[in-house]
C-alpha cells in the first residue's frame, strides 16, 4: 500500500476516494463545454447561404486573337432558359449571379459555327468559373 491511498486514522486497507482538488476546475471544464455546445448549436441554426456562382471567360481565334461579336450562350438545365451574351473587342464574356445548385450548359456560336458544349454542375464547387474558348476563324 502506498503512503497516498490512506490516511492517518483510517483503518488500514482501506483507500480514500480521489476528489478533485478544485471545484473551480470543474466549474471551468462545465464552462468550456456548455460554450462549445451552445456554439454548435448557434451555428446548426443559421440556415445555409444561397450559392451565386459567376461565370466568365475569353473567346479567342486559334491564333489567341480576342474576337469581337462572338455570341456565347448560357442554358439553364433547370428552367431551359437561355441568355446571350456578345462580346466586345476583348473578347471577354461573363454571366453573374448564376444559381449554384443549378446545372448550365454554354457554348459559343460565331460566323455560323458552334464550339462544343461545356458543362457546369450544381457539384462543382467553383463559384468563380473560367471557362475560355478558342474558336476557328477560317
Amino acid at each position: 500500500m502506498h503512503d497516498h491511498d490512506s490516511m492517518p486514522g483510517m483503518r488500514p486497507g482501506s483507500r480514500r476516494l480521489c476528489k478533485p482538488r478544485s471545484s473551480v476546475a470543474m466549474r471551468t471544464i462545465a464552462g468550456v463545454v456548455f460554450a462549445a455546445l451552445e456554439a454548435h448549436a448557434q451555428v446548426a441554426s443559421v440556415p445555409p447561404s444561397p450559392t451565386v456562382r459567376t461565370l466568365h471567360g475569353q473567346i479567342t481565334a486559334s491564333g489567341h486573337e480576342p474576337i469581337r461579336g462572338a455570341i456565347v450562350q448560357l442554358r439553364n438545365d433547370r428552367s431551359e432558359t437561355l441568355v446571350t451574351y456578345i462580346t466586345g473587342n476583348n473578347g471577354l464574356y461573363i454571366f453573374q449571379r448564376l444559381d449554384g445548385n443549378t446545372d448550365y450548359e454554354v457554348w459559343v456560336m460565331f460566323r455560323g459555327h458552334r464550339t462544343r458544349t461545356h458543362s457546369i454542375s450544381k457539384f462543382d464547387s467553383h463559384m468563380d468559373k473560367i471557362i475560355n474558348f478558342r474558336v476557328s476563324t477560317y
